[in-house]
């Protein structure tokens, strides 16, 4: 006797069929229920002790798509054993369509919630540019692209025959790049600015006809900029901006050389007038210069001249901020040099390979130089394995550290009474971001002493490559080049003029104008000062 089940289009099932059906079934919704238990209980609990929440968003955006595609594969398995349904394949079309749909789906979020986050978080971390512009464009053109490609093969497991729509997108697609050509050609020009990484976000540039700019955003098309002088926006496109001779003014660093002319009599002594003139831009708190005679200078020859705003204010910030600043100086010294020590020891002990005692001995010294920068080794536990790793310290026992020196030193930069609003954001920013990297830099290096199977000949370059990072990236602890430099220009009958140059700190500061103030102060106090030596024309 046959048993007929009512389905549409009269479809008949046998008893062995159906009892065949029901088993596989209840084997499949037996496993997924397992592996449901599995992944999203108890691998759950497992991923909530991670210091890492990737994993653990990764099984929320999983829960319901997951369950979705094992349920619509463990149809479409069972039922693939009935032939009596392969004479209707529109029921496995709606069921691979199903798979599709919720893969796409799937796929959409884990990319947006976990792939983009783990990229926007490595970003904030990295010195390259090109993350930072290649992110955003990701997060907002690959979801459209997941969809739409997730779309028309679900329309295709439907059964519907596109491939007249592949060939017209093909035709179109050629059409439209013969079209846009001057767009891609500025796409491209804008990924080579990328890899070229020739200026970053926030840098200042001086333009062809000498105006000054900051980088704001690199685009798919064109790089936006806004010019200081006229306070507006330009936008030039990429293929333009790559074949223009820029000058960056940000690098190496964000201090800038000013110059001034000075005229002098033609009876005055030189020797004497340079030495008075070192001496006033050195007492500006805002130039670059030896600590200890910036220091000697500041009281006797800053803001004298009347017009500097709220000069005894800006003196007591700046004493403050020197001593602060030459802490951090004399830390950072100790750390550069310790590293140099390190490196030539294990340039010594690295010939022939290192021993377990060796590696000991090269890891107490790494240690202390992380002590000395504010970082402690701290284990947790993953799994069965114990894992460590430097953390930053808390508490007094960071108060003399590298990293809580470089805390107070900004902290106290941020009372300067010449900042603006925008400048309390942008000075933290900077330099957590470089104390982050500090902290990732040396987090590397641990995990290579740790393990330097493979690398033991050349953890001294690592070493090397860390300490120029300090000098060139950091911050210098001292740059006798950065010192006001005097000399002596013109000579006739009417007298002489003498050239001062000097460094800003930081002329990214102030909406860009730090620098013409600071030299307008140091042109004016040094006037006033040769004027009451009577040293000036």
């Amino acid at each position: 006797m046959v048993f007929r089940l009512t389905l549409p289009q009269a479809i008949q099932v046998t008893p062995e069929e159906l009892n065949a059906l029901f088993q596989d079934l209840a084997i499949a919704a037996g496993v997924i229920f397992v592996l449901y238990i599995f992944f999203f209980f108890v691998l759950r609990l497992w991923f909530r002790r991670l210091r890492n929440d990737l994993p653990l968003v990764s099984l929320n955006v999983s829960r319901l798509p997951s369950v979705i595609v094992a349920i619509a594969v463990s149809l479409k398995i069972a039922l693939s054993q009935l032939e009596v349904l392969k004479t209707y394949p529109w029921i496995q079309n709606i069921l691979s369509a199903a798979i599709s749909l919720a893969a796409t789906f799937w796929i959409a979020r884990l990319f947006t919630e976990v792939i983009i986050y783990a990229l926007k978080k490595f970003a904030e971390q990295s010195e390259a540019m090109w993350d930072d512009v290649l992110v955003p464009i990701l997060e907002t053109m690959l979801p459209v692209i997941i969809y739409l490609v997730g779309g028309l093969i679900t329309i295709q497991r439907l059964g519907i025959d596109l491939t007249g729509l592949w060939v017209a997108i093909g035709g179109i697609s050629f059409i439209l790049g013969f079209a846009l050509q001057d767009i891609l050609a500025n796409f491209t020009s804008g990924i080579v600015l990328l890899i070229d990484t020739p200026f970053r976000f926030g840098d200042v540039i001086a333009l062809p006809d000498g105006s000054r700019a900051i980088i704001k955003k690199i685009g798919l098309r064109v790089t936006q900029m806004y010019i200081i002088d006229t306070h507006c926006d330009i936008y030039i496109p990429n293929g333009q901006l790559q074949g223009r001779q820029l000058t960056n003014l940000s690098r190496p660093t964000f201090h800038y050389y000013y110059t001034l002319n000075i005229p002098l009599k033609a009876d005055v002594d030189p020797a004497r007038a340079i030495e008075l003139m070192k001496s006033v831009v050195l007492a500006h708190p805002d130039t670059l210069g030896d600590i200890d005679r910036k220091l000697e200078c500041l009281h006797k020859y800053y803001g004298f001249s009347g017009t500097t705003f709220n000069a005894d204010r800006k003196r007591e910030n700046g004493q403050q901020r020197l001593i602060a600043e030459k802490a951090v100086n004399i830390q950072l010294t100790k750390v550069e040099k310790s590293f140099e020590v390190l490196s030539q020891k294990i340039g010594m002990l690295e010939e022939g390979g290192l021993d377990l005692n060796e590696i000991r001995s090269i890891q107490g010294d790494f240690l202390e130089i992380c002590d000395t920068v504010g970082l402690e080794v701290q284990a947790e536990r993953v799994g069965r394995r114990r894992q460590a790793h430097l953390e930053e310290m808390q508490g007094e026992m960071a108060g003399n550290k590298l990293i809580a020196l470089v805390r107070t030193w900004y902290e106290l930069w941020l009372k300067d009474p010449d900042l603006m609003r925008e400048d309390k954001d942008i000075l933290p920013q900077e330099w957590e971001q470089k104390l982050n990297l500090l902290k990732s830099k040396l987090n590397k290096l641990f995990g290579k002493l740790n393990d330097p199977s493979g690398e033991e000949t050349r953890l001294d370059d690592a070493i090397a490559v860390i300490r120029s990072w300090l000098r060139e990236e950091f911050k210098s602890s001292r740059n006798e080049w950065q010192d006001p430099k005097i000399w002596v220009n013109e000579i006739d009958l009417s007298g002489r003029v003498l050239e001062v140059k000097f460094f800003v700190d930081d002329i990214k500061l102030e909406h860009c104008l730090r620098g013409n103030r600071i030299q307008s102060e140091v042109n004016r106090d040094l006037n006033w000062q040769l004027r009451q030596a009577y040293l000036y024309t």
